[in-house]
Formats: structure tokens, sequence, C-alpha cells
């Protein structure tokens, strides 16, 4: 552990002190090696950006929206640890959210609500909200504060892991715009990181990527890089491109490559909501991500409602019958 990570945290990596206290007084910053301030903004919330260097990305790295996918909250975790110690020195400005810590405590996806539903400044406030949607208004916060500085390029990475398995391991969901030259890039980008496919969609969502892609004017994707694992179950080494796609980010190190791995491209074709208690899904529970179905084929029921394949190329995403009534809890997809 780096003298510079003692003198913020303690004896504590940035998880460690994140899930140790509940709250930060005042805004503890540090001037560390190669001239890189670091500020702690809030609970798992940190700045680090290089001082005297005006020509830069902003670029926000969130984990543990759902407090059970801990794969990339270990990947930011080290990676916090490496800038301490001077491994990694960041050429752009960043923000690291440890997104929903109560959750990482009671190793849960979430402690009261899906905090991915709740990064919408139309969602009214009440006196009994929960602790996740107190904490996305927070979060709200200070992502509008930090894209609202003047940068070169914008760029969210949302990591995640999924609940279950997929015939791409690891996907991205884009909230862009399909066609801007900067997503383009991107895509590229992904792709050479081992994205294997991409999902576009114009859907509207109170998803964080959504949320900051369009209130925030970042080109933001939600990545999801393999199935949920508890700590210490995790293979490292199975996220060793997007580990290194993100430190070239934030070095500015990151280039488009003649021979890059193309993702497979998709699009929303729609979506199937949660309308009462008798919602069913109609295929089983252990079903993969991108599994595609034959026209006629039941997906859904409901009370006086059933969703039946009608295109060919049908696949699904993020099936969910457990969610919230009024909730989203299916995704269908087809190619672009």
């Amino acid at each position: 552990m780096s003298n510079f990570q003692e003198q913020l945290f303690g004896n504590q990596s940035f998880l460690q002190f994140t899930l140790a206290n509940d709250s930060v007084v005042g805004k503890p910053s540090l001037l560390i090696g190669n001239n890189i301030q670091v500020e702690l903004w809030d609970r798992g919330v940190l700045s680090v950006y290089p001082k005297g260097n005006s020509s830069v990305h902003s670029i926000l790295l969130s984990v543990a929206v759902h407090g059970n996918e801990t794969a990339p909250i270990e990947i930011i975790d080290q990676l916090v640890s490496d800038i301490f110690a001077g491994k990694i020195i960041p050429t752009h400005r960043l923000l690291i959210v440890i997104a929903n810590p109560e959750a990482i405590k009671s190793n849960s996806r979430e402690v009261d609500e899906n905090m991915n539903r709740l990064f919408s400044p139309e969602l009214s406030a009440a006196s009994d909200e929960s602790d996740e949607r107190q904490r996305s208004r927070k979060l709200m916060a200070y992502s509008q504060a930090f894209f609202g500085k003047e940068a070169d390029q914008k760029i969210h990475y949302d990591l995640h892991t999924a609940i279950r398995d997929s015939y791409y391991k690891q996907f991205a969901v884009s909230p862009n715009p399909v066609g801007s030259t900067v997503a383009e890039r991107q895509y590229a980008l992904l792709g050479q990181w081992g994205i294997e496919a991409i999902l576009s969609t114009g859907e509207k969502s109170a998803t964080y990527s959504a949320f900051t892609a369009n209130y925030c004017g970042a080109t933001s994707f939600t990545l999801e890089l393999g199935k949920v694992k508890a700590f210490g179950e995790n293979d490292l080494a199975d996220f060793a491109s997007v580990t290194t796609g993100l430190e070239d980010a934030i070095t500015g190190n990151e280039t488009v490559s003649g021979d890059e791995k193309l993702a497979q491209r998709f699009r929303v074709a729609g979506e199937v909501l949660k309308q009462t208690v008798d919602f069913r899904l109609c295929f089983p529970s252990n079903i993969a991500n991108f599994t595609e179905f034959e026209i006629g084929e039941v997906l859904a029921t409901d009370k006086d409602y059933q969703y039946v394949v009608s295109n060919s190329g049908e696949r699904i995403l993020f099936p969910n019958e457990n969610v919230a009534i009024g909730q989203r809890a299916l995704v269908i997809i087809r190619p672009l």
C-alpha cells in the first residue's frame, strides 16, 4: 500500500474505507505523485485529475449499482490502488464511484430497491424514500457536477456482472444515438476489450448510464462483464482485456487498431413489463441471455396478456419475473 493511499484511507483500500465509513467529513484531498490531485467527494466517490492539464476527457467509472456484482468492484479497487502507487498515471479527469456500499455490505443485489431504476430526475422525493433512492440523487448530482466541466470527450463506463449466463459472455448496453463519431469509436474500442456484443437502445430508462447519456451529455455504456460471483471467487484473468482497456483510457494510450475485433450489434425491439402478480416467463429460469426463439413461441404471460414472438431473429435479454409490478421483466432484441 502506498504512503499516499495511507494518508487518505489509513491502512485500508478505497473499497475497505468505503464500507467501513458511513459518511465522509468535508472533502479530503491530496496531491499525489506526477501532480495528480485526488479528492474524496463522498463515501465511495473519488475524484482524480491531473493538475494543469486542460485538454482532457472526463471519464466516469462506476461499480456496485448492484452490490453483489463483485468482479467490477475488485477491478476498480485495484485500479485505485495502482493510481496511488504511481503504476497508473491518469492523463484524463476521473470520477470513480462505488454506488451502493450498503448492498455490498449485505452481500445483496439491493437493500430496498433496484438502484438501476432510480437514476431519473423525474422521480419525486418522499419522506420515507429508501437509502438507495437518496444515494441515487447524490450520485446524479455528483455526475452532473463532474460532466458539467469542459472536456474533449465525456465517457461513462458503468460496470456490472449479470445474474445469468450469456451467449455473449461480455456485452455492452448503449443508450447513445447510433452513428455519432465518438460512439462509433467507442464501439471499436470495446470490441478490442473483448466485448462481444453491443445493444443499442432508444428506450426511456432510469439506469445510471442512461442518465449520464441523456442528462450529462456523456457517451455511456452499461458493461456486463460475466456472471455474478462472490468476493474471492472471481478469476480476474478473465477480465484482463477490459482492465487493460480501462487503464489505456485513463492514461490516454487507447488506439483503434486496424485488426480490431468487431462486436455483434443488436437493437431493442421491445420490452415486456410485469403488469400484475400473475406475470410468468414461459422458458426455463436458467436460460442464457441472447437466446433466440422461433416465431410463434410464447415468451411471457400476464393477466389478459401474452407476448408471442412475431419476427425472426428475436432474442431475450435480462429476463426476471421477480421485478416489482410496473418494471421491465424482459427485453426483446434483434440484430441491428
